[in-house]
């Protein structure tokens, strides 16, 4: 921009946009500085200041709105839409329940405060940042901004040796897909003639001006460093282990918030294609992963004796389901909007009952977060919290009338409607399979026994944020005949 005048103004809006991640940036850094002014014995300040913060954020999402055509920042390195518009939402949304249970969560541990609550709001900023990525250089460094949050938070723990070694799997793998992403990335810039705004690489395929085979290769390579992320078979495997060692919170984060600013990112990257006849062998690729993943998480899940392990399996299925309509969308480039809806919606009960089920996890203190035998008992025990935990296994299940069933009808009839009927067959089946392992959790509540004595643990400060996620968990139950006929 030759003008000054006019980049003055680029600039004020741009940061008008992105507001809300500025706040969470001052956040993180007060966070620093309280930590050191306040010293340990105030530490309990911090959680308070962690989620003014994040409220912050979401009251300035909401003055900054959205309207019906995508707006840019920073000269299209950053888009706000619909998509991410919802996608913020959910993140900032999910985070307030993590800055709930964490004070309780971390009674005990050796855990340093300034710097857990710090990366947190780090990891959301990064997490909105990465879902809002319109241009190639800014989706990696965005990436890999998430992905330093989250190798110093799963290793965090210094007395686990399993956080330890969890934290140094996520680095390992997160550094392999991060080479991959890249890869892909500069097999893209190549193919569309040295573009990296999606804008324009959007255009050069609606032109026919690129490379497609040299394109096919770029965007499967960076379908590749999404799998990892996103934990789709067959780049799920460090999935369990880090699920396992890492902070129940910090896992929470994970399977959460981290996978709903990717899933955004990626259906902005191949939302590029819409206008562009994809090679068969893309959208084969892409149809095998998801298939695969829906077979493999549930699978999987079946044989895990250890609840964290058994809902990093289920987190596998879950990605599966969310990329139904990518598939679709690749193939018929007319249900863009219904997928994104479907989509957004499928985010939103997918983090509501991932944050209830390891909020309930978090609160049943050590043994809770190992073997699901010591489960036991826990409905004549803490019957409100085995009510809570059995309605999160039924919602992921999909069982009506939870939310969890919603969003999986608005997946599939998404399939549906694209003529991908098999693809919600291979979806309702897995589905069908998960009823095992998840009501074996229910079970184990209600009709076993403890073989020893088990207390648990009092809920104070969580309570109130399970009890939010149960109202959220169930609340369609309610609203549900007020909503439109479409549900997404």
């Amino acid at each position: 921009m030759d003008d000054p005048q006019l980049f003055y103004d680029h600039v004020i809006e741009s940061m008008w946009l992105t507001l809300p991640l500025l706040v969470l940036l001052a956040a993180g850094l007060v966070v620093l500085a309280a930590d050191v002014l306040l010293g340990r014995e105030r530490s309990s300040w911090l959680p308070a200041i962690s989620g003014v913060g994040v409220a912050g954020a979401l009251a300035a999402l909401w003055a900054v709105g959205v309207g019906p055509e995508p707006l840019y920042a920073y000269s299209e390195a950053l888009v706000l839409d619909r998509l991410t518009f919802y996608a913020d939402n959910i993140i900032l949304g999910g985070m307030l329940f993590l800055f709930l249970i964490s004070p309780r969560w971390l009674e005990g541990r050796w855990i340093p405060r300034g710097e857990y609550y710090a990366l947190l709001l780090f990891a959301a900023m990064s997490m909105m940042a990465l879902g809002r990525s319109s241009e190639l250089l800014a989706l990696f460094l965005n990436f890999e901004l998430l992905s330093i949050c989250f190798y110093v938070l799963i290793g965090m723990d210094k007395r686990s040796e399993r956080s330890s070694e969890a934290g140094f799997k996520y680095f390992l793998l997160g550094s392999l897909a991060a080479a991959f992403l890249l890869f892909g990335i500069v097999f893209v810039f190549g193919a569309s003639g040295g573009m990296t705004r999606f804008s324009r690489i959007a255009e050069a395929l609606a032109g026919g001006t690129v490379e497609p085979r040299l394109m096919a290769l770029g965007l499967g390579l960076m379908l590749v460093g999404f799998g990892f992320k996103l934990t789709l078979a067959p780049f799920h495997m460090y999935a369990p282990d880090v699920y396992e060692g890492a902070p129940t919170p910090v896992v929470a984060a994970v399977a959460t918030g981290s996978k709903v600013a990717g899933f955004t990112a990626m259906f902005h990257v191949l939302q590029l294609t819409l206008d562009w006849a994809a090679p068969v062998g893309l959208w084969i690729a892409l149809y095998a992963i998801v298939v695969t993943s829906m077979i493999v998480g549930n699978v999987g899940a079946l044989v895990q004796p250890n609840i964290k392990r058994l809902l990093a399996y289920s987190s596998i299925a879950h990605s599966g389901y969310t990329m139904v309509p990518m598939v679709v969308v690749l193939a018929r480039p007319d249900l863009w909007l219904g997928a994104r809806d479907a989509i957004a919606f499928y985010l939103l009960a997918y983090t509501v009952m991932t944050l209830l089920a390891f909020g309930i996890v978090g609160s049943m203190g050590t043994a809770g977060e190992g073997r699901i035998g010591a489960w036991a008992g826990l409905g004549r025990r803490a019957p409100w919290r085995a009510a809570a935990m059995a309605l999160a296994m039924l919602s992921l299940i999909g069982i009506p009338p939870t939310v969890g069933f919603f969003g999986k009808v608005a997946l599939f009839r998404v399939a549906i409607d694209g003529n991908h009927l098999w693809l919600a067959v291979v979806g309702v089946l897995a589905s069908a399979a998960s009823v095992f392992y998840y009501l074996r959790v229910v079970v184990t509540m209600y009709m076993e026994e403890p073989a020893e004595a088990v207390e648990s643990p009092r809920l104070p400060g969580m309570a109130t944020a399970l009890a939010l996620a149960v109202a959220a968990t169930g609340i369609f139950l309610a609203i549900w005949p007020l909503l439109a006929a479409r549900p997404y």
